[in-house]
């Protein structure tokens, strides 16, 4: 192969659109794995531990790193912290001899301009022309498509000890504190109420119901606390999931099992039992095009699934983030920013004087 110094612009980006379009086949081969219950459950479990990360890159990192597991690159059969080479270095960690990173899709986006009528009607203002009377102009973020950028886990790495995260402590039958009344905020914020019924058989043997017309969540109140809060969070999925276009028309099956998967995905990222879930085969509800059902339930129960968690007041796992990175990288940043303005800063030196 070419020496990186040699290679020509259109030969980086075939290297490039090569690399892409491998991890693409990676993620075909693994959204058309999803076919039975134990499939997707698998799935929604490393979904909750890396709920940072889109589905698709969940699917990614948990296939190249059952490679590097079965090849005895790294000793934990299941990843748990990813970031990247330099996130690590600012971790005080650094990545261990011999190991390769885990290619991920990174989106590569752009602003276009677009003008924007009185009447709020838009359209793409091309490069050299200016708005008409009465228009504004917009930037608009426009994705241009991806690139491949490389994560690691924490089990290749080396270094100063990863802080621990704090964990929810709960005893059976209890919810983490808080988690219940931030789901309830945010179904009240859709413009739903909530209300507690004597019993199932108030809502037809169901465990909560979700009244879209009537604009209302009830929950069984004969259940425990951490029973009623799943139902909760399962109802919420609901509430903001099926209750508009398109979800709304989605076929009942479809809709319990997102909805059941939302709930998985949070109670497993809070700490909450998750033994007593369990999902239809996939190809039930999949219909012919199983593989694109497979993947647009993916990011519905993704999105909704890290919105109900970055709501949540109570302890939950960092969905991938390594603990402590945030304030890592604020430091790293605090300390470029001094020395820039060092660098720049004039001197306070007399000028040696010029002999003439």
């Amino acid at each position: 192969m070419a020496s990186r110094e040699r290679l020509s612009k259109q030969e980086w980006a075939e290297q490039a659109a090569e690399k892409v379009a491998q991890a693409q086949e990676t993620l075909a081969a693994q959204v058309t794995a999803l076919q039975s219950g134990e499939d997707w459950q698998r799935y929604l479990a490393f979904q909750a531990r890396l709920h940072t990360y889109s589905p698709n890159n969940v699917m990614l990192i948990a296939a190249q790193h059952a490679v590097a597991y079965s090849e005895g690159r790294v000793d934990a059969p299941e990843p748990t912290y990813v970031a990247g080479f330099n996130t690590w270095r600012a971790l005080g960690r650094s990545v261990d001899k011999g190991q390769h990173g885990y290619a991920v899709l990174a989106p590569c986006r752009y602003e276009r301009q677009i003008a924007v009528d009185p009447d709020g009607n838009a359209r793409r203002l091309p490069t050299g022309e200016a708005p008409a009377d009465g228009e504004t102009i917009e930037n608009q973020k426009v994705l241009g498509g991806f690139r491949i950028e490389h994560v690691f886990d924490v089990s290749q790495t080396s270094g100063a000890e990863v802080p621990e995260p704090v964990r929810p402590k709960l005893l059976e039958g209890q919810a983490p504190f808080g988690l219940g009344a931030s789901v309830l905020a945010v179904i009240e914020e859709a413009g739903f109420r909530v209300d507690t019924v004597a019993s199932a058989e108030v809502i037809g043997g169901a465990n909560g119901q979700t009244d879209r017309g009537q604009r209302i969540v009830l929950v069984r109140s004969d259940m425990d606390e951490a029973a009623m809060v799943k139902t909760l969070i399962h109802e919420a999925a609901h509430v903001l999931l099926h209750t508009s276009a398109p979800g709304m028309y989605l076929p009942r099956p479809l809709k319990e099992v997102e909805a059941e998967s939302v709930a998985y995905v949070v109670a497993s990222a809070h700490g909450m039992s998750t033994g007593d879930y369990s999902f239809p085969y996939v190809a039930s509800w999949a219909g012919g095009d199983g593989a694109r059902a497979v993947q647009a339930t993916q990011l519905r129960v993704a999105k909704t699934a890290r919105q109900l968690i970055e709501a949540s007041a109570a302890p939950h796992t960092t969905g991938g983030k390594a603990p402590g990175v945030e304030a890592a990288i604020t430091a790293a940043q605090a300390r470029r920013a001094e020395l820039e303005a060092r660098l720049v800063a004039p001197s306070t030196v007399e000028p040696a004087r010029v002999l003439a």
